[in-house]
């Protein structure tokens, strides 16, 4: 006997012993922050369309599948367009705030999401419709082209590979649609921010068969920095071409120029901050860094029939990074003269993957089976030439409380220039099992053969590696009601130490890669009919091999360091009435160093609060109010470890509030965002004393979008 098994159909709906077609999901884009969804089965290959308000019942992040999140036994946070939209998000990385189990990290001088803690594990680990962003250093992901950010907690390597357990950031992309609109967006903000955006699509025939969507965002923007701002252009156009009812081909582009005033923020002196207004820039004015980031993914789905489907898919990308800035390495006894180098940077990067996945639903024994055979090929060629000034022989001195920019700018003696080379061929199975009406259980792993040869050309120097793991992860549901499910899960990782970095300290030998245990217990509930999906989970990630330094060789590094993190965390996500939306969270994390050659056994990891939350509700009523909406959020952060070296230089904690206010009508939207309503002082993260990134003070935002 066949049955259809829809989003959130109640358990019992369907007995183990019956088997499940396997259908497509359609989705027809109506309006902002509306869509019409329908999945006429569960386990498809494909990418999941939009979602009416915060919703976050379907992600595809942890099985790569379209399974209701209630019976996956893995948690996932998601900021579906509305949020975005509500938010006035420009970079992905802003949305993060809101994210529970999400802590910003090093920005690298606001070129790069280059790195974020999730469950307080560091990681850079972020993907846009599953291939990786991460190779090489393009810019923060622009948010126009996004349709969903989702983040998944706990380990994702049997899925994913090379990555941290504490999780990772998975982007999905705005998707052709068949209704034909286009909307036009202007934003302005109280720094100097101009923005304008197209969002358009439709269907390119008269049969509906050839559609298309493209994304245009073009900016100027100040700071409240002193001297930083930046230009951003973004072109992202995407068709698919439905070649017959069971075969659908996707091209989906991105372009990106960006340049921005490289950044390291603000200083402490003695360890303490506050003593420079969040304003003062320590680099020197109009030394830009430029990006260019190019990408193509092309993805075939193709149904064989009711039951069993195919995916094929490959991505290409090529960019580079070209600037100079100059950036504090010292700060003299009287604790206001500072030494500066001058930074040169050249950077290139091409990337080729590809990706195939077989989905097929069968019955063994009157047991459910979706399985998901797959495997994935990198390809990564990076090109660095990195020059330096020498601070101790050119001091490129300033004075932080009376600064005098235009120095003549000191000789490059440091020259670095090298060259990467990385493969990585990956092999992976899950099966994701009906046991009974009540229980499911997911089983995976993930094998991969990695491949690195770094050669180091001044001074000259090398390191090849060769690796070959095996990323198993398990979980269990049990739901005793339908709107109740209890899960477990346990799960390993695995990131090779790599590149110049890692290569430059262990002098031509390369070091054992990192390797990850993360286990979990938690239980999620959809209420309301299934338009709030709360979640509760307690977890544990344990790391091992973490790159500590090496007391016998200034300079140089071991793979001998350990790390624990454990906590909770608490999260609401979706509609609690048709009127009020909201998305909460918080979560308890102790991340601490369990073992080390120089730092204490103990020590807390760097820019990990033990206490983090958040709250946005959007209120929006009907009858004659009907068209407004109103809200606000709260976030709130606690002290933590300004560096990683145990210094005992700590950030302060900081509670932040935003407001927000919009209008529709007809076919327009007009928005009033108030970031930071209080003008609170406040640290987002740091990387030591000489780089400390400020948040902003209070930030006015005013958009407004037609909709033709």
């Amino acid at each position: 006997m066949a049955a259809v098994l829809s989003a959130g159909a109640p358990v019992g709906a369907i007995r183990a012993q019956e088997s499940v077609t396997l259908g497509e999901l359609s989705v027809e884009q109506v309006g902002e922050g509306d869509a019409r969804t329908t999945v006429s089965g569960r386990g498809t290959i494909g990418l999941i369309g939009p979602t009416p308000g915060y919703g976050a019942n379907t992600a595809v992040s942890a099985t790569r599948t379209s399974t209701p999140q209630i019976d996956v036994p893995v948690a996932v946070s998601v900021a579906p367009r509305e949020t975005i939209t509500d938010l006035a998000v420009t970079r992905v990385d802003r949305a993060f705030n809101y994210l529970p189990g999400v802590a910003q990290q090093n920005n690298f001088g606001g070129l790069s999401i280059f790195s974020y803690a999730i469950r307080g594990v560091t990681t850079s680990e972020i993907y846009k419709n599953g291939f990786p962003l991460n190779r090489g250093t393009p810019p923060p992901p622009d948010a126009q082209n996004v349709e969903r950010i989702e983040v998944l907690k706990g380990p994702g390597a049997a899925l994913f590979g090379r990555s941290d357990p504490g999780g990772l950031v998975n982007l999905i992309t705005k998707q052709p649609t068949a209704e034909r609109f286009v909307e036009f967006g202007n934003q302005v903000d109280s720094f100097g921010l101009t923005r304008g955006t197209i969002d358009a699509g439709g269907a390119l025939n008269e049969d509906g068969t050839v559609l298309y969507r493209f994304n245009l965002a073009a900016q100027g923007a100040g700071s409240f920095r002193d001297f930083v701002d930046s230009d951003r252009l973004l072109v992202a156009p995407v068709v698919s071409w439905q070649v017959t009812p069971d075969t659908r081909v996707t091209v989906e582009a991105e372009f990106v120029k960006n340049r921005i005033v490289f950044d390291r923020g603000v200083i402490a002196i003695n360890r303490q901050l506050g003593f420079l207004p969040l304003s003062r820039f320590l680099g020197e004015p109009g030394q830009s860094t430029v990006q260019n980031n190019n990408s193509l993914q092309v993805r075939v789905d193709h149904r064989f029939d009711e039951n069993w489907q195919m995916r094929l898919a490959a991505y290409f990308n090529t960019g580079d990074l070209e600037g100079e800035s100059a950036e504090i390495r010292a700060i003299a006894a009287n604790n206001r003269t500072v030494s500066r180098d001058r930074n040169v940077r050249d950077y290139r990067w091409d990337v080729a993957v590809g990706q195939a996945d077989l989905i097929g639903r069968f019955d063994t024994g009157g047991i459910g089976h979706t399985l998901l055979l797959g495997m994935d090929r990198e390809s990564t060629d990076s090109r660095t030439v990195y020059l330096r000034s020498n601070f101790r022989t050119s001091p490129f001195a300033l004075d932080i409380y009376s600064p005098v920019y235009g120095q003549a700018l000191p000789p490059i003696t440091i020259p670095r220039n090298n060259i990467e080379r990385i493969t990585n061929t990956g092999l992976y199975a899950q099966d994701e099992i009906v046991l009974s009406p009540e229980w499911r259980a997911l089983v995976g792993v993930r094998f991969d053969i990695f491949e690195q040869s770094f050669r180091e050309r001044i001074p000259r120097s090398q390191a090849d590696q060769s690796r070959v793991a095996a990323s198993p992860r398990a979980g269990l549901v049990y739901r005793p009601i339908p709107e109740l499910a209890v899960y477990t899960n346990v799960g390993t990782s695995f990131r090779p130490n790599i590149g110049p970095d890692a290569a430059a300290v262990t002098r031509g030998t390369a070091l054992p890669p990192e390797t990850g245990l993360g286990y979990e217990v938690g239980a999620k509930s959809e209420l309301f009919g299934g338009n709030l999906l709360l979640t509760a989970a307690a977890f544990r990630v344990e790391r091992e091999n973490v790159l500590t330094p090496d007391p016998a060789n200034t300079g140089f590094s071991l793979a001998a360091g350990a790390v624990r993190s454990q906590g909770f965390e608490l999260t609401a996500q979706g509609q609690i009435t048709p009127e009020l939306k909201l998305l909460a969270g918080y979560v308890y994390a102790d991340a601490k160093v369990t073992r080390d050659n120089v730092l204490p056994v103990g020590a807390p990891l760097v820019n990990v609060p033990r206490h983090s939350g958040s709250l946005l509700a959007v209120y929006e009523p009907g009858g004659a109010w009907r068209g407004f909406g109103i809200g606000g959020g709260v976030r709130g952060v606690g002290e933590r470890a300004g560096d990683a070296a145990g210094t005992g230089f700590t950030l302060p904690g900081f509670i932040a509030v935003d407001a927000l206010a919009y209008y529709k009508f007809g076919n327009a939207r007009l928005a009033l965002n108030v970031e930071n309503v209080f003008d609170t002082a406040y640290y987002e993260s740091s990387l030591n004393v000489f780089r400390v990134y400020p948040g902003s003070p209070r930030r006015i935002t005013g958009s407004v979008t037609v909709r033709f």
